[in-house]
């Protein structure tokens, strides 16, 4: 995951929230729509909220496991023994 800095934006079906996370998964943004409090209620939107949050960290977490690994730095070289003279 190291290096990675892509962000994944969810938005729910109706479209009236919009959740965008880090690659690490952390809640970087929260939209919604200019008309979300007017055609639902309180209980349904923030149900609509957490499923659109859990959404993009679950997108998230499969993006970051599905990239590639770090590079494995080079092995030391190992020291020459010398005969003994």
């Amino acid at each position: 995951m190291a290096g990675n800095t892509a962000s994944t934006t969810v938005t729910s079906q109706d479209g009236l929230v919009r959740a965008t996370v880090d690659s690490a998964g952390a809640l970087t943004e929260l939209e919604f729509a200019p008309t979300a409090f007017e055609r639902t209620d309180p209980g349904t939107l923030a149900r609509t909220v957490l499923d659109v949050v859990r959404e993009s960290t679950d997108k998230a977490k499969v993006r970051s496991d599905t990239a590639a690994p770090p590079p494995v730095p080079p092995r030391p070289t190992p020291k020459r023994v010398r005969p003994p003279r």
